[in-house]
């Protein structure tokens, strides 16, 4: 009978701890660094495999066929040694950059591995097998450096809180600085650890090679076992140094200071200049010392007054300086963590708890007797010097929790702890007093959607947490040794509809702080979009992207712009866009809502906008001799890959014209857009939106119409390439000699081909690129005009502010402003802008045009006919990729592994090996190509379209 049962729910008895945990707990007594789980700024959750000789890699995936998210199947690595000369793999640990993992044995080897374009896919960057299998060079400590700041005194933003005023949220900030030390490359880091017997080892890639190379220094003189270490922890602080902690098995806490000289000489030039090769030194100093177990180091041990648990540490952390809400600055805290545990199963007293101790690093001035000032003079010395403050750890009060602690991290710079728990419960605690904080919801002052009534379920008991790098999601290491993923959850009934609402806005506030914190600190967000995903309502994303745009001062107004490399470069248009298309994906044959459909297309016309400008701006390295140049332009891979992106632009502008053109008759009997008195704003959005009509925002917005603009220029640019290259003659035919010199205007007859191609496409098209160029043109003129004559006038650098908010409503899918309302007219009454498109087209073309490459049409008859042609879009070259069939879906995982790096399967066909985008479900095909100009190419895709990671599939599958 289960004991809830015989005595009821109210009865609340705690369940002894099962022997998994204390397994658990038993192996981080033993030492430090045995954490077999992390997660990547990335967003790659790494966890080391059942037989302790490979990883697997997992990541938060949309699934493709209804959108839903979810941790994706593991991909198990190679084993890294097939001896296992270092014992079992014992500790996982990301570098900030979020793509190198040092992978750490029980011997205290390290191997580095990178990832580079995908989340399941990594390689070895430094391999173990030069690092000596000893166990007294276990790693008990580790830490990688802060990725220095472009501008050196850049500091660190976190935004928040969310201060409510009246019907909406102010909006404040804090920042600090980063800390040092510092590789000396913009975005590379360094690995720094401490071993059981002393040694401080920094791995960091060179400048010249990117290798990985070593450099270690003695931190402590080991003579006996007592002088072993056990537990260590390292950080940054403000004088560019570590700060090294370590506790020995004599019960002893030791701090060190290590500066790294990183042995470059300083030049005077100005701008860039060659990169040097490092050769790091390292200094240490000792600092202070005391007891982590009692009072003062010479207090003698008395095992029969304390639990032999109560002896041990689990946990050694150091957490760097940091300001607190007032300001005032918090000095470094090592924090040491004991937990309780009942000697056996059998012992009467069952209860577990976690005490805390923490020791600020504190400094006190050192003054000198008079009687050195008198000696000083009377030697003729320098008078009135005085020695350097000494440093002491000052112990804080401990506190104690009736949970055994499995993790702790800080977060929002440091000012806030997070505590996670065997029974799967979590804490935050203040940095400075360690009193729990966001117990009770507070909706006027909003920081963290934990601190507005989410919360984790409750339901298992865990070993091992790793926390989201947003902070707003976890993944846990169950007993069974299964990897659950836990996302914070609303369970106080629904959240509201509208900004009216309390806990509604509260929820956008908190998602809007934790999507901008991330962003600023270049993390993923993944988990925000799957949180949001189950609590969207019809304005959720119009309204979350509202909030974001004020945090991030999202600069989206180019109705006066007329070159448009700030715009291509703008990454904020591209973050807002990929929340509105991810949270209005259902499924790849499932109709997008309003705002997705219009920031899937726009996200693709901005890709393709980026790809054609770098391709015809860009050198790359190219013929015979290292130093030669070449434009991608001239290597015929490249012009066939980017020939689909000019069928897909094309498609695009006839299906906007033909969309347009049909839209009047679609419109009940009493709306009229050839009259100003026809119809109303409202009105007409609604219509959008109840058609799903995105066409119009596409045109008026002026971030998407500077995208139409540009691309258009770029195709012009291009036909006109295409057209100069068919007039020049052929290079060297099957037979002739290519070494025999040829004429100045020939080229290859591949590249003639491939141009050939692109001519063909832009002279066959349904509109010509002139005529939607000019449609651009004029209704950009006619937009200024409408600026112009608000009142007061919203044109010129003054009213750029009042602009750019009205442009954030459209771009979100939101409402025209009432001066757009003459435009609207201008473009659809006789003798309009439309007109004069219709004029310049075939109808007959545009009636039986095919638009399925664009996949926009959401009649049931076109999405069926989709679903069963059996097909996928590459997103890159817009060309349909096969399905694979359903049998080799199935097909065992490792076999399939072996079909792939066959390049094909049993039957000798070739399968493609797809990528599959975790954040929005875009495929391309995982290609390689020997031509540098199209590897090249292709390496610009290192992200989707989206900004979201890829995933590479085994052959045959089609969903990670």
């Amino acid at each position: 009978m289960d004991m809830d049962e015989l005595f009821g729910d109210g009865a609340n008895l705690s369940r002894p701890p099962s022997k998994e945990l204390h397994s658990r707990v038993d192996e981080l007594r033993r030492g430090g660094c045995c954490q077999a789980i992390a997660w990547s700024n990335w967003g790659c959750i790494a966890t080391i495999a059942a037989d302790k000789a490979a990883l697997e890699l997992r990541n938060l995936r949309c699934h493709p066929e209804n959108g839903t998210w979810g941790l994706s199947e593991p991909s198990t690595t190679p084993p890294f040694t097939q001896t296992m000369d270092g014992g079992p793999l014992k500790h996982l640990c990301w570098s900030p950059t979020g793509s190198d993992l040092a992978v750490i044995d029980s011997a205290g080897r390290i191997t580095i591995v990178s990832l580079f374009s995908s989340l399941n896919k990594p390689a070895i960057h430094r391999t173990s097998q030069f690092d000596p299998a000893d166990d007294l060079c276990g790693v008990v400590g580790c830490y990688w450096l802060n990725l220095a700041p472009y501008h050196i005194s850049r500091p660190a933003f976190l935004n928040g809180p969310a201060v409510k005023e009246g019907s909406s949220y102010r909006y404040d900030a804090a920042q600090c600085p980063v800390l040092g030390p510092f590789h000396p490359t913009h975005g590379k880091s360094a690995f720094v650890c401490v071993t059981t017997n002393g040694l401080l080892r920094v791995l960091y890639p060179q400048t010249t090679t990117g290798k990985y190379q070593e450099v270690h220094t003695e931190l402590e003189s080991v003579v006996s076992s007592d002088d072993l270490i056990t537990h260590a922890a390292i950080c940054p602080d403000k004088s560019n140094t570590l700060l090294i902690a370590f506790a020995t098995t004599s019960k002893q806490l030791r701090t060190v200071r290590a500066l790294i000289d990183w042995g470059q000489q300083k030049t005077n030039e100005k701008g860039p200049s060659a990169p040097q090769p490092l050769n790091p030194s390292i200094k240490t100093r000792h600092v202070a010392v005391t007891s982590w177990l009692f009072d003062s180091p010479g207090e003698s041990l008395n095992v029969s007054s304390l639990d032999s648990s109560m002896v041990q540490l689990s946990h050694l952390e150091f957490l760097p300086p940091c300001a607190d809400a007032s300001g005032r600055i918090s000095p470094a805290t090592i924090v040491a963590v004991r937990s309780h545990m009942p000697v056996s199963m059998s012992h009467y007293n069952q209860d577990v708890h976690t005490v805390v101790d923490r020791w600020e690093i504190r400094e006190k001035p050192q003054t000198l007797h008079p009687a050195f000032e008198h000696l000083s003079s009377r030697r003729n010395s320098v008078g009135g010097s005085q020695p350097g403050p000494t440093v002491y750890l000052k112990k804080l009060e401990c506190f104690t929790v009736n949970k055994i602690a499995l993790a702790m991290q800080p977060i929002n710079l440091g000012k806030v702890i997070f505590f996670a728990y065997s029974d799967s419960s979590v804490e935050y605690r203040d940095r400075a007093s360690m009193a729990e904080i966001w117990t009770d919801p507070d909706l006027d002052r909003v920081w963290h959607l934990s601190q507005i009534g989410f919360s984790y379920t409750e339901d298992e008991p865990c070993l091992q947490v790793a926390l989201s790098p947003s902070y707003c999601s976890l993944v846990q290491i169950r007993n069974d040794g299964k990897v659950k993923w836990k996302e914070l959850e609303y369970h106080l009934g629904d959240i509201g509809s509208s900004m009216d609402d309390a806990q509604y806005s509260a929820v956008i506030a908190a998602l809007a702080l934790s999507c901008s914190t991330s962003v600023m600190r270049n993390v993923t967000y993944d988990d925000l979009l799957a949180t949001a995903h189950k609590y969207a309502k019809p304005n959720f994303a119009y309204d979350w992207l509202v909030e974001l745009s004020r945090i991030l001062k999202a600069p989206v107004d180019y109705s006066e712009e007329q070159h448009f490399d700030v715009l291509i470069r703008n990454t904020t248009i591209q973050l807002c866009l990929c929340i509105q298309n991810s949270l209005g994906f259902r499924g790849e044959f499932n109709p997008r809502t309003f705002p997705g459909k219009f920031a899937w297309l726009v996200l693709q016309l901005r890709n393709i906008v980026v790809l054609v400008t770098m391709a015809a701006n860009l050198s790359v390295p190219g013929g015979p001799n290292p130093n030669d140049k070449t434009s991608p332009l001239e290597d015929p891979e490249v012009i066939n890959a980017l020939a689909g992106s000019v069928r897909w632009i094309l498609d695009l502008m006839a299906w906007l014209t033909d969309t347009l053109l049909t839209f009047p008759t679609t419109l009940p009997p009493n709306m009229d857009l050839k009259r100003i008195d026809g119809f109303t704003l409202p009105d007409l959005l609604s219509h959008l939106r109840a058609t799903n009509t995105i066409s119009l925002h596409l045109l008026l917005s002026s971030p998407t119409r500077g995208f139409l603009t540009a691309i258009c220029r770029r195709l012009s640019h291009l036909d006109y390439i295409a057209r100069r290259a068919m007039s020049y003659s052929s290079g060297p035919q099957n037979g002739k000699d290519p070494s025999t010199p040829q004429p100045a205007n020939s080229i290859s007859p591949d590249l003639r081909n491939a141009y050939l191609q692109i001519a063909t496409l832009t002279t066959n098209t349904i509109l010509r690129i002139k005529t939607i160029e000019t449609l651009l043109g004029s209704l950009t003129a006619l937009i200024k005009e409408a600026y112009k004559s608000c009142n007061p006038p919203l044109s010129g650098q003054i009213a750029e502010r009042a602009r750019n908010t009205l442009e954030i409503k459209m771009l979100f899918g939101g409402q025209f402003p009432d001066a757009f309302k003459m435009v609207i007219v201008e473009l659809f009454k006789r003798e309009g802008l439309l007109e004069n498109v219709r004029d310049d087209i075939e109808p007959a073309k545009l009636f039986f045009a095919d638009f399925t490459l664009l996949e926009v049409d959401e009649d049931a008859v076109s999405v069926a006919r989709r679903k069963n042609a059996g097909l996928t879009m590459d997103c890159f070259r817009k060309a349909w990729l096969e399905n694979p069939k359903k049998k080799l879906q199935h097909a065992d995982s490792k076999d399939a592994e072996k079909d792939g790096a066959n390049g094909g399967n049993a039957n000798g066909r070739q399968v493609a090996r797809w990528r599959r985008c975790a954040r929005c479900a875009a495929v391309m095909e995982d290609m390689l190509s020997e031509r540098r100009a199209l590897q090249w190419l292709i390496m610009q895709q290192r992200r989707c379209f989206c900004s979201g990671y890829w995933d590479t599939l085994n052959p045959g599958q089609t969903v990670a």
